[in-house]
């Protein structure tokens, strides 16, 4: 098949070699950059822990914004810490008149700490990684349940366990263990139920640990004493861009600690100017904070967002160079054509209807 370009002298103009070249070579570099910006949406959509500001409002009107606060080691909070922050928090909301839906909640929250423990059952014993959660913790990070069920974070029983797969085969060999006993720290808890942890490659490469369980912070706190909050996470209303993220840094106070907004990880701004704009010092950690794994995970799809979104603007700039080029040619061409058309026509006019003139006269 030939393709002809059909010039205005009315002959034919095949494509050269060269215009064959530029033309596969822009196609390629169109498909490219729209395979990026594809990257990007998938990156996005990675990590269900992003997700509990969409799944709170649900169908409602009202915009909400989900922000996580990340504490220096040695610069923890207690559970005081978050009694008086929610009452803060709470009177701020009045203060905007932002009201709770009859029988629902205006925001929800979870915290955490992290501490290594001993755990054992009549099966085995292991060293592991434990969670000390509080709040709805399970609802910003609904891992998938194998057996059993969570634990409210709230609740006044203390002494219920969930333990991740990998631990539950090492000490039990199998996971349907809901009402069984094991012991951490020679302290004994029950087991609610058994979860499994993130397929995402993310996750997978955050999580190096060889196996671990969530209990209450309270429980933790009272095994280990010197055990404080390091991370705090809260789902709450943003009715303009950026007032959860400005409440929250105003009454709760985490020294050099971290506060992001897990609503808009992916955003243009973020990823151009917090991630992009930042090359190189978001590796380096400065200000003391361990970041749990599932904010590894996020950080890390956020560096493959970012780096697609690079290769999308520069595979488009090429292609968005020849469509200038040719918009500006057909522009001049055009010009050109009208300039010398235009007055030949108009010319062309006048000479008729002086014929026409004439003629009439003539016919007189």
């Amino acid at each position: 098949m030939r393709i002809i370009f059909r010039r205005q002298d009315g002959k034919g103009s095949r494509l050269s070699f060269k215009q064959w070249f530029l033309l596969i070579l822009n196609i390629i570099l169109i498909l490219a950059a729209a395979a990026s910006i594809v990257g990007v949406r998938i990156m996005a959509n990675t990590l269900e822990s992003l997700t509990a500001a969409e799944r709170f409002r649900g169908g409602g009107e009202t915009r909400f914004a989900q922000l996580a606060c990340f504490l220096p080691v040695g610069e923890g909070k207690t559970e005081e810490d978050i009694l008086t922050f929610r009452q803060s928090l709470e009177g701020k909301m009045v203060e905007q008149s932002l009201e709770a839906p009859e029988g629902g909640r205006l925001y929800i929250d979870a915290y955490c700490a992290a501490a290594s423990v001993n755990v054992n059952s009549e099966g085995g014993a292991a060293s592991v990684e434990a969670v000390g959660v509080g709040g709805d913790f399970f609802y910003f990070h609904p891992f998938q349940l194998r057996s059993g069920a969570y634990f409210d974070g709230e609740d006044l029983m203390d002494d219920l366990v969930v333990l991740d797969e990998e631990l539950a085969w090492k000490l039990f060999g199998g996971t349907d263990l809901a009402g069984m006993t094991v012991y951490i720290n020679e302290e004994p808890f029950v087991v609610a139920g058994v979860i499994s942890r993130e397929e995402d490659f993310a996750s997978k490469k955050a999580y190096s640990g060889d196996g671990g369980l969530f209990m209450s912070f309270s429980a933790m706190s009272r095994l280990i004493e010197e055990v404080t909050i390091s991370s705090y996470e809260v789902v709450m209303p943003d009715p303009i861009s950026g007032y959860a993220k400005g409440v929250v840094k105003e009454i709760f106070p985490i020294g050099k600690g971290d506060i992001v907004e897990n609503s808009d990880r992916y955003g243009l701004p973020h990823l151009v100017t917090e991630v992009i704009g930042g090359f190189g010092q978001r590796s380096m950690r400065t200000n003391g904070v361990v970041y749990p794994y599932w904010e590894n995970a996020v950080r890390l799809t956020e560096d493959y967002a970012a780096l697609l979104l690079a290769l999308a603007v520069v595979f488009g700039i090429c292609p968005a160079g020849f469509a200038l080029v040719f918009g500006i040619l057909a522009v001049r061409r055009g010009y050109r054509y009208l300039k010398k058309t235009v007055p030949e026509k108009v010319e062309a006019g006048i000479e008729k209807r002086r014929e026409k003139r004439l003629e009439k006269k003539f016919h007189e």
